[in-house]
C-alpha cells in the first residue's frame, strides 16, 4: 500500500480494491491522507472493518474542491460500482417522472424513466408506473394535453386521442397556442399541487366566459373544475395541515435495512415508498446517511424532511439544504402528529424488513438444502458452495458473446458476473466458442488462486448450458489448464444433467431442489448472455448509422442517444425536436432529419 504516503491532505473519494481488481469500498473524506491512515492504524476496529482491510491489495483517490463534492461523487461511484462493504440501495431501479415538454409550442405530456437536463419539467419520481398511467389518464381527460408526437399541421385527421376526447388535437389546429398552453399552466399546476389556487382561477375564467356569453368554453371549464373537485375529495387524508413534506425512517439489522418514506403533500398522504439496503453491520445515523443521500440525489427534495434518527454525517445536510430549492427544515420530531407519522414509517419499514429477513431466511434454507442434494447426486468431494455457469449468445455467429454468472451458498453473487466477447471463433460454432470461454476463464483460475474476495478463486462446480458436446468442451478446457474442477452440462431438452463418465444423463424429478437451483442458475447465464448479445449488436447497428451523418461526431452522437434513447426514436424525432437541442444547429438538425430519413428507405 505505498500509495497511502502520496495520499493528499485534500477532499476527496478514495476507492479501496482487492485482488481481482474489484472495488469494494468507496469512501469521502475531508482529509485523504489522515481518513485513509485510520484504517491501517492499531486502533480497536470492528468486525466488518477488519474484515475489509484485510481484503485492501490497492487503493485509487479522486481529489475534490470541496467535502460536499467528495459527497456526491461518493453516492455517484457507490450507484455505480455498488461496493461490497458499503451501504447500498437494493433497488437501483429507473423511477418514472411524468414529462411535459414546456419548451415546445404545443407541450407534450408522457411517461419519462430518465430525468435529463433538457428543459422539460418533470414530476416525480414515482414509485409505480401504473398510478403515473393513472395520473396521465387523468390529466389528458381534464386538460387534453397531447401525449404523442404527431406533426403539427393545420390540415389532415386527428388522431384517436381527440376521438376519445383525451386531446384537443393541435396536430390539425383545433385549439391555438394561447388556449392550450393555459391548459399545460393549469396541468402544471394540478401536478404541483396547488389545487385551490387552481380552481380559483378556473372558476374566475369561467366566469368571465359566461358574461361574454361563450357558453360552450364556459362548460369545458365547469368540467374540468367538477373533474379536479372530485379526485381532489377522493384521494384526500389529512394529516395535519403541513405543507409538502418528507417523512424517512429506516429499521436496520445486521446484514440488511429497510427505509420508507412517505409523501405529504399540500397536506395530504399522497403515497409511499419502500427500500432495502444492504447495511453490513452499520449503525442507524450511517445506514440513513447513505439512504438519504442516494435516494435524494435523484427526488425532489421538499421543504421539510421529518425522520426517525439524524443522519451521522453533516455534511448530507449540507448537501440536502444546498439541493433543496428553497429553505429546508430537517427534524427528529418530538411530539405531535409528526412524530406520529415518523413512528408510522418506522413501523412500516420495521415490518418491510421482518418480512425480508423471512424471506431471506427461507432462500437460505432451500439453497443449502439444494447444495446438499447436488453433493450428494454429483459424487462431489465439497459442498457446491460457489457455482459459475456459462452460456453463449449469437445470431448467426454474428456479435457472438458468452456469459459467466456465480452463485455463491445457492444464491446470484452479481459482482463477479462477467461478459465475454467471442475473438477465436468465426461462424456458428457453440461448443468452440463455450471452450473458449471457460479457457479464458480457467487461464485465470490457472494464475491466481487466493481467497474469498479474490474473483479467481476455483469454483466447486462449473454448469455449461448444453449436452454432452458443450460437456466436451468444458472438459477440453480444463485438461488445458491442468485444472481437476467438477463440470455439468443441463440440456433443455428433459432439463437432462450431463455427468462426465457416465453414458446416461440423470433425470430428476420436476420438484427436485437441486434441479430447481440447477435450472435457475441456468436460466439467468442464459439472461445474462442475452442481455449482452443485444447491446453489443445494439451498439454495432447505431453506430454504423449515426457515424455516416455528416457534422455527426462522438459526443453528439453520444448526445442524442442520450436524450431519444434509441436510432429509431431520433428517426421519429420531428426536425423541430432536433433543433431544440442544445448543440445542434439548424443546419446539423437538418442534416441528421434528412439522413436518417432516407436511411430508412432504402
Amino acid at each position: 500500500m505505498n500509495k497511502r504516503a502520496l495520499l493528499p491532505d485534500s477532499p476527496g473519494v478514495y476507492l479501496f480494491k482487492d485482488k481481482g481488481d474489484n472495488i469494494i469500498y468507496v469512501g469521502k473524506a475531508l482529509s485523504l491522507k489522515k481518513r485513509v491512515s485510520q484504517y491501517f492504524g492499531r486502533t480497536e476496529k470492528d468486525a466488518k472493518t477488519r474484515a475489509l482491510v484485510s481484503s485492501i491489495i490497492d487503493l485509487e483517490y479522486i481529489v475534490t474542491p470541496t467535502e460536499l463534492d467528495a459527497l456526491i461523487l461518493e453516492s455517484n461511484l457507490i450507484k455505480e460500482h455498488r461496493p461490497r462493504y458499503n451501504v447500498c440501495l437494493k433497488d437501483d431501479k429507473q423511477y418514472p417522472f411524468i414529462k411535459i415538454t414546456v419548451k415546445e409550442d404545443f407541450p407534450r405530456i408522457f411517461l419519462s424513466r430518465r430525468k435529463l437536463q433538457d428543459g422539460a419539467r418533470y414530476f416525480g419520481p414515482f414509485t409505480s408506473a401504473r398510478s403515473v398511467r393513472e395520473t396521465l389518464k387523468l390529466i389528458n381527460q381534464i386538460f387534453r394535453i397531447r401525449p404523442c408526437k404527431k406533426k403539427i399541421t393545420t390540415s389532415g385527421r386527428a388522431c384517436l386521442n381527440f376521438q376519445m376526447g383525451l386531446c384537443n388535437a393541435p396536430c390539425n389546429g383545433m385549439i391555438d397556442k394561447k388556449r392550450y398552453r393555459m391548459n399545460v399552466d393549469n396541468a402544471i399546476q394540478f401536478l404541483e399541487g396547488r389545487n385551490e389556487e387552481l380552481v380559483y382561477k378556473l372558476d374566475e375564467k369561467m366566469q368571465q366566459y359566461v358574461v361574454r356569453e361563450e357558453f360552450e368554453s364556459a362548460a369545458v371549464i365547469r368540467d374540468q373544475l367538477q373533474a379536479i373537485n372530485y379526485t381532489v375529495s377522493a384521494r384526500q387524508h389529512i394529516t395535519g395541515g403541513f405543507d409538502d413534506w418528507d417523512v424517512v425512517a429506516v429499521a436496520i439489522s445486521n446484514k440488511t435495512s429497510a427505509a420508507q418514506v412517505l409523501y405529504i403533500r399540500d397536506g395530504s398522504l399522497v403515497g409511499r415508498s419502500e427500500f432495502m439496503l444492504y447495511s453490513r453491520g452499520a449503525d442507524e445515523g450511517k445506514v440513513m446517511s447513505a439512504f438519504l443521500t442516494q435516494y435524494y440525489s435523484d427526488a425532489p427534495v421538499p421543504a421539510n424532511i421529518s425522520l426517525n434518527i439524524l443522519p451521522d454525517d453533516d455534511t448530507v445536510l449540507e448537501w440536502l439544504q444546498d439541493t433543496a430549492a428553497g429553505k429546508l427544515d430537517i427534524t427528529v420530531p418530538g411530539r405531535g402528529r409528526k412524530k406520529e407519522l415518523v413512528y408510522m414509517a418506522y413501523k412500516n419499514a420495521l415490518s418491510l424488513l421482518t418480512m425480508s429477513l423471512i424471506k431471506d431466511d427461507k432462500r437460505e434454507k432451500f439453497g443449502h438444502s439444494a447444495l446438499i442434494e447436488l453433493k450428494s447426486l454429483l459424487d462431489l468431494v465439497h459442498l457446491p458452495q460457489r457455482v459459475e455457469a456459462f452460456d453463449i449468445s449469437n445470431i448467426g455467429g454474428t456479435d457472438a458473446v458468452g456469459s459467466m454468472v456465480v452463485f455463491t451458498g445457492g444464491r446470484p453473487d452479481k459482482q463477479h458476473y462477467r461478459h465475454f466477447n467471442i475473438k477465436t471463433v468465426e461462424g456458428i460454432d457453440d461448443p468452440a466458442m463455450m471452450g473458449e470461454v471457460i479457457s479464458r476463464r480457467l487461464a485465470r483460475i490457472a494464475s491466481g488462486g487466493g481467497n474469498e474476495n479474490n474473483r479467481d478463486e476455483a469454483p466447486d462446480l462449473i454448469v455449461v448450458d448444453g449436452g454432452s458436446t458443450q460437456l466436451s468442451a468444458a472438459t477440453g478446457a480444463l485438461k488445458k489448464w491442468g485444472l481437476d474442477i467438477p463440470v455439468i452440462g443441463l440440456a433443455k431438452q428433459l432439463e437432462s444433467i450431463h455427468v462426465l463418465g457416465r453414458d446416461i444423463p440423470l433425470i430428476l424429478p420436476a420438484d427436485s431442489q437441486g434441479l430447481i437451483m440447477l435450472k435457475h442458475i441456468r436460466d439467468e447465464s442464459h439472461r445474462f448472455a442475452i442481455s449482452h448479445h443485444r447491446r453489443r449488436r445494439s451498439s454495432r447497428l447505431r453506430s454504423s448509422v449515426l457515424d455516416e451523418i455528416p457534422g455527426v461526431g462522438k459526443k453528439r452522437k453520444e448526445m442524442l442517444l442520450r436524450h431519444f434513447g434509441s436510432v429509431e426514436k431520433i428517426r421519429a424525432a420531428t426536425l423541430v425536436e432536433l433543433e431544440q437541442l442544445s448543440g445542434i444547429s439548424k443546419g446539423t438538425a437538418a442534416t441528421i432529419h434528412k439522413t436518417l430519413h432516407v436511411s430508412k428507405s432504402l
